[in-house]
């Protein structure tokens, strides 16, 4: 299985500024003057080193995707996207003491309430109405009898850590990637599946391993999966791509996100759309279900879920009349928190189905 160890950034580095020197007699006046000159000179570069340091330094959004299709930029290659500025994000954790060598875990909340619903993180050159989008009326009816939603995984071997660890040490590839079952997004497929079905929308839960060997074509392998399910079951309306993030600090910290309850992860909703070429002409309304899923969610309980992450690729979500791709916590949260996170996610998509059928 390829290895991929979380990219961080170098931290951002502070000009500082040192006054220096004497002045005497005859001088004063053109020292006076040389002061207030420093004076103004030093407050714009702390002006300049605050506005810089706002971004609070996140880095690395977005799983380890392959084939182009974690990415917006031309080359296919992996890209590193900031949070907003306007918010730093809270830190909701007390830091404990790590060995030498060690990478340290942060629990974080991401939500970035503040910037309200109307924000989303939005790596294409599309404008769309989020007001508009989160008015828009969805519909998840069915001319067909049988499921209704499908849940898979791209990358099946997607890890989170034990409850309670502090740190990672060696290689976080090792620690990021595992074929248990019980440790990796399988499980947090499954419970998504059972709170589904449990409220009475039929779900079907799909365990194929897509990224084996390698990550290296696990969406085109997806892809085929899921036109194999909408051919076999023409009454899926949403299909569900769950996956886990990957988020790391400028100083190369992995991120916890953390709802306000402390006990459940955090939620991103990424849509894809046509900004690569692909024939996507429903993509706004992935959208529109996206905006509208966090909207419940954050009303269900503050800080379940981040902005709505908006991408060029298209992740095969044009091939249902919905689709969402799904991080659930990242790899830094334990199962028990993903689970959390998966029932919310569960009992509001079942609401919004039942309303919108």
């Amino acid at each position: 299985m390829d290895q991929h160890p979380i990219r961080g950034s170098l931290p951002c580095k502070e000009e500082k500024i040192v006054l220096d020197g004497t002045f005497r007699g005859k001088y004063r006046g053109f020292a006076v003057f040389l002061i207030c000159c420093a004076i103004l000179l030093a407050a714009f570069a702390v002006s300049a080193v605050w506005m810089q340091s706002g971004e609070d330094g996140i880095r690395g959004l977005g799983s380890f995707w392959k084939d182009g299709q974690g990415t917006s930029s031309a080359d296919g290659g992996e890209t590193e996207a900031n949070e907003p500025s306007a918010e730093p994000p809270t830190n909701v954790e007390t830091p404990t003491p790590i060995p030498e060598g060690a990478t340290p875990i942060v629990g974080m909340d991401l939500s970035y309430p503040s910037l309200g619903q109307a924000y989303i993180h939005n790596e294409t050159t599309y404008r769309p109405s989020v007001g508009e989008l989160l008015e828009r009326e969805l519909s998840f009816s069915s001319s067909a009898d049988g499921p209704r939603v499908l849940i898979l995984h791209t990358h099946t071997s997607e890890r989170y850590v034990p409850s309670g660890t502090t740190y990672i040490e060696g290689k976080i590839g090792d620690a990021a990637y595992s074929r248990d079952a019980s440790e990796n997004v399988l499980a947090v497929g499954e419970e998504l599946c059972r709170t589904l079905n449990e409220k009475g929308v039929t779900a079907i839960h799909c365990t194929v391993t897509h990224d084996d060997p390698t990550l290296s074509g696990s969406y085109s392998h997806a892809e085929q999966t899921v036109r194999r399910y909408l051919e076999k079951y023409p009454s899926i309306v949403l299909v569900i791509d769950l996956h886990r993030d990957a988020v790391t600090t400028a100083d190369g910290s992995l991120v916890r996100t953390v709802a306000s309850d402390g006990e459940s992860a955090q939620v991103m909703a990424v849509v894809g759309s046509d900004g690569n070429g692909t024939l996507h002409p429903r993509w706004q309304e992935n959208l529109a279900l996206a905006l509208q899923l966090r909207e419940r969610l954050n009303q269900s309980l503050a800080g379940t879920c981040r902005p709505v992450s908006l991408r060029n690729a298209s992740f095969h979500q044009e091939l249902a009349s919905y689709s969402l791709l799904l991080e659930i916590g990242t790899v830094a949260n334990s199962p028990e928190q993903a689970l959390a996170a998966a029932r919310r996610v569960g009992e509001c998509l079942a609401e919004m189905i039942h309303t919108h059928s």
